[in-house]
């Protein structure tokens, strides 16, 4: 099995047992509500959970949740059933637009073509703007026969909380760091010291995951596992030299200039923070295993009581990025704090 494997065909049914439960229970006692809200991190089975539950819902094989080889079911693993309706964001385009929920009230003016129940998955559901979900509440208020609508969604707070209260919500944990992990080294031949650090460092999203550990990306310019040792380094040469703002803002300078890896840079800066806090007590228990020594010397520097003040710091500088704030003076900010600069961080 290599590296460059998709993930969409791991079962996540075993990670996922509180939530298969749910949707077992709903089918078998046939109370199907008139949507539901899938919520989690991407890539924890939340699409498989909604096939297996449109499967079981119009199954013609009489024993089971779904038979998978009775005309329905092979429909809806082939995606040609007609009444699977999927709703993803335009090419090129980051939201659903209203356009989209007007054409899907369109489609849903007709009767079902040939199921017993017609679902509409939406992704990415809390990519609606407000206009969209306007639309789409109408919708869940007056719903189509024999038609459920599942909405998959990371952020629930962006959606309306009227839409929310007609869902029937349930969630989708992510993944923990040691089963990914475990995962990486047994299937994927990852070695063990890399597979515990991007576990540890990335959200749950597996097929995310096993994108950096690819390094044939390196050919379209972008090496993850190089660029996480580049920050890294780049962070502990900050701390060596103390007060010289002047490497913070290089730094900041080439973070701004790559805005698709600041997500990624967050998350390896929160590690790092979080390691320099815990290496004095618990040092076997830092991510960045391989930056081990460098802890060690940082360590025995007089900063101890200010990384929770860093790591405070950061996190507020990620609400700003996330908020749209101008990314460089945000970034210049932080690092000229860490580099003992007392400015707070700008927006």
């Amino acid at each position: 099995m290599g590296i460059d494997q998709t993930a969409s065909d791991f079962d996540q049914m075993q990670y996922q047992s509180e939530a298969f439960l749910e949707l077992t229970h709903i089918i078998r006692t046939k109370t199907i509500p008139n949507a539901l809200l899938f919520y989690g991190h991407e890539n924890t089975g939340r699409k498989e959970a909604a096939l297996m539950f449109a499967k079981s819902c119009n199954c013609n094989g009489g024993s089971g949740l779904f038979c998978g080889a009775c005309t329905p079911c092979r429909k809806i693993d082939s995606n040609s059933h007609p009444d699977m309706i999927m709703i993803d964001p335009l090419a090129g385009k980051q939201g659903i637009t209203v356009s989209l929920i007007r054409e899907l009230a369109r489609v849903l003016s007709s009767r079902p073509n040939e199921a017993k129940y017609r679902m509409v998955l939406i992704s990415k559901a809390d990519s609606m703007n407000v206009q969209a979900q306007n639309a789409l509440l109408k919708m869940l208020e007056e719903p189509p026969e024999n038609t459920f609508f599942i909405l998959m969604a990371v952020k629930i707070d962006l959606l309306l909380p009227t839409i929310i209260s007609r869902c029937r919500k349930i969630r989708f944990k992510p993944l923990s760091g040691k089963i990914i992990a475990k995962r990486l080294v047994s299937e994927f031949h990852t070695e063990p010291e890399l597979a515990h650090i991007v576990s540890e460092t990335l959200d749950s999203d597996f097929s995310k995951i096993l994108a950096c550990l690819n390094t044939d990306i390196e050919k379209d310019g972008f090496n993850w596992i190089k660029k996480r040792k580049w920050l890294i380094n780049g962070l502990i040469d900050i701390l060596r030299t103390g007060s010289d703002a002047s490497k913070g803002l290089m730094l900041s300078q080439a973070l701004s200039r790559d805005p698709g890896f600041i997500h990624d840079a967050l998350s390896i800066m929160k590690t790092f923070f979080r390691d320099l806090m815990i290496f004095h007590i618990l040092p076997e228990k830092i991510v960045n295993l391989d930056f081990f020594d460098s802890f060690s010397h940082i360590s025995q520097t007089g900063h101890k009581d200010r990384y929770f003040e860093w790591l405070t710091c950061l996190y507020e500088s990620e609400k700003k990025i996330e908020a749209n704030c101008t990314l460089r003076l945000i970034l210049d900010g932080f690092f000229l704090r860490i580099a003992g600069n007392k400015r707070e961080v700008c927006v």
